[in-house]
């Protein structure tokens, strides 16, 4: 037994401390930004049917949006799915989400985010048609 706990004592104290644990080793959890894009109207207005829809002649829309840090530099890149769906992980941080519009429609006004440590902040991106 005395011979096998002076091997470990060897073992242990060759390795220069490999096992002991890194001082900054909390890994941070992770954080972003989620959310939906819409687009609409798709319909002329008093033409839709279930005119009395809460929320009529909108759909999901697939878009390209661009994520802006503080100092207006592009820090992600993330394509919303055909069921408008996004998820992009960002450290804490203020950022700007940027659609990537048509020419001239549709369009979306960027919308100003801020994450903050493990949370993912929900967000809606509105694209307009153009159609009235």
């Amino acid at each position: 037994m005395t011979r096998r706990l002076a091997l470990l004592a060897v073992l242990l104290l060759g390795c220069d401390g490999a096992f002991a644990p890194a001082p900054d080793a909390t890994p941070m959890p992770p954080s972003g930004i989620t959310g939906t894009v819409i687009l609409g109207p798709t319909c002329a207005t008093g033409s839709e049917p279930g005119a009395h829809d809460p929320v009529p002649c909108l759909t999901p829309y697939a878009a390209q949006l661009v994520v802006l840090d503080s100092d207006n530099v592009v820090v992600a890149r993330v394509s919303s799915g055909i069921d408008g769906n996004f998820r992009v992980d960002v450290p804490p941080g203020e950022y700007v989400v940027a659609p990537q519009g048509g020419d001239p429609f549709p369009i979306a006004q960027p919308v100003n985010v801020l994450v903050t440590v493990g949370e993912y902040v929900e967000i809606q991106l509105n694209y307009d048609t153009g159609i009235r």
